[in-house]
């Protein structure tokens, strides 16, 4: 930032970000110890996704209760795929703390706006800024996810008027509207380098390509439950796809429960939340709208559920009021039935769960196929976490310099690690000329022999030989270093 864009080293698309967060966290990182520099990485991450899962469990008081909260609050914390990414991902878990803030500041404010002390107003305002302006600096779409948020605000000041007070200013929204814009965008300017030149055309520029699919981010391939596809041709319901294979089972339960519930027992819920409908209409209507997106525009996906990180704390705002009813009804003897059903559910996912440590980004429920052809659904270890495990157990054969390559993994990964072992020297190669290759299962293209085209196929059944190492758990393989035939 300092140097006002003249960086000789350039990474790809860096043209794309703003370095909000990234210059926090490295501000954060350098004023400790070096050696401490990936700890602290972690920590930082760590602290935003606690305060993700805290919000949810603030934003479940408000909406609702505070035990329906704290219910929402243990979910979301145990929900795999979110613990999983808590500490290692340094782009989606800041996503999902700013969405879930941006909500919870939002509903303060259009309950509090009428408030004669206008301090805390000013905060709720900044802050929405700031918050939006950090998590578009990591991806230029965020805004996007918050429409649901903007056309909820317009309709409740304008229209439906059920959470707002009867002396909110409509004039002082528009002047917050303007202030909250200018906090956002003098901040991601400040930090976006390379928009310095044109600060009102290049961002909008910018925007505009990504939109249009001429600039591709991320892994160019997928694989969703058990189809190839390029990563902006895949299925129009990716995400509901990653939700119902990779979920806990007694979450997915959850969703009939509360759909029989609202037709047998509304009353209960509309007597216990003021306005319930009016708020599960709003939650559905975040939830659903990536899918309607989708079906407009073919934004690339990959790893999984990663991209949509900020979804799951409202996934787990039904489960929770779900659970509180059963709880809350527990003498009725159908809520004891349903509440027995699901308490083995809860004891086998959390058994799964933790025999699966530190892997838990890679769960699959039983939906999937039989562990040991899980391989072949989804890709897994896409962080390549598991290739800490893989090379400290490995024991290789006695020679002078090993000849390694690698698939679905970064090199420098696999270098990090070996540089670790003891007595073991090394040098990478073509996979051509490799005696092992250090592997997950990423997708990949391999060229037919007869017809010359290109198909896709994951790492481990392109390459042939004989496993010296590997990672798994409950049966899934995650990652292996396998002699080459």
């Amino acid at each position: 930032m300092f140097s006002l864009g003249r960086i000789d080293e350039y990474f790809w698309g860096r043209e794309y970000y703003s370095g909000i967060y990234w210059s926090l966290q490295y501000l954060l990182t350098t004023t400790l110890p070096l050696k401490y520099q990936i700890e602290t990485g972690h920590l930082v991450n760590l602290i935003f996704s606690l305060a993700t899962i805290v919000g949810v469990g603030q934003l479940g008081k408000e909406f609702f209760n505070k035990k329906v909260g704290k219910i929402i609050f243990l979910i979301l914390f145990f929900y795999p795929i979110f613990f999983g990414h808590m500490s290692i991902n340094s782009k989606d878990t800041i996503l999902a703390f700013s969405h879930i803030w941006i909500a919870l500041l939002l509903l303060k404010y259009l309950r509090k706006q009428h408030y004669k002390n206008s301090t805390n107003i000013n905060h709720y305002v900044i802050s929405i800024g700031v918050l939006a302006a950090a998590a578009t600096g990591i991806q230029i779409f965020f805004l996007g996810s918050l429409i649901p948020f903007f056309l909820f605000a317009l309709l409740e000041i304008f229209f439906f008027k059920k959470i707002i007070n009867k002396d909110f200013d409509k004039k002082k929204f528009l002047y917050d509207l303007v202030k909250c814009f200018l906090v956002f965008y003098f901040l991601l300017i400040f930090f976006w380098i390379d928009v310095h030149s044109n600060i009102l055309i290049l961002p909008f520029k910018i925007f505009m390509a990504a939109l249009s699919n001429t600039y591709m981010t991320g892994w160019p391939f997928n694989l969703v439950n058990g189809d190839y596809y390029l990563s902006h041709e895949v299925p129009k319901l990716y995400f509901l796809i990653n939700i119902i294979y990779k979920s806990p089972e007694y979450l997915l339960i959850t969703y009939p429960f509360f759909f029989i519930l609202i037709l047998k027992s509304n009353a209960f819920f509309k007597k216990e939340f003021i306005f319930f409908n009016y708020k599960i209409w709003l939650i559905f209507f975040i939830l659903i709208f990536p899918n309607l997106v989708s079906f407009i525009i073919p934004f690339p996906l990959y790893d999984g559920a990663r991209l949509f990180l900020w979804i799951l704390p409202y996934f787990c705002i039904i489960p929770g009021l779900t659970i509180y009813y059963l709880i809350e009804n527990f003498n009725h003897i159908k809520s004891k039935l349903a509440l027995f059903f699901l308490l083995p559910c809860v004891i086998y996912f959390l058994f799964n769960f933790f025999m699966i440590t530190p892997y838990q980004y890679t769960y699959l429920n039983i939906f999937n196929a039989e562990s040991e052809n899980r391989y072949r659904k989804f890709e897994n270890d896409y962080w390549g976490t598991s290739i800490k495990e893989l090379v400290k157990y490995a024991k290789f054969e006695d020679k002078k310099v090993l000849k390694i390559s690698t698939c679905g993994i970064s090199s420098n990964i696999a270098k990090f690690y070996l540089n670790k072992k003891r007595n073991v020297f090394y040098k990478f190669v073509d996979f051509r000329e490799s005696d092992y290759l250090i592997m997950t299962n990423r997708v990949t293209s391999v060229v037919e022999k007869n017809t010359g085209s290109e198909k896709m196929i994951n790492c481990f059944d392109k390459y042939k030989g004989s496993n010296i190492s590997a990672v798994s758990r409950n049966g899934l393989v995650l990652s292996v270093i396998r002699k080459v035939h």
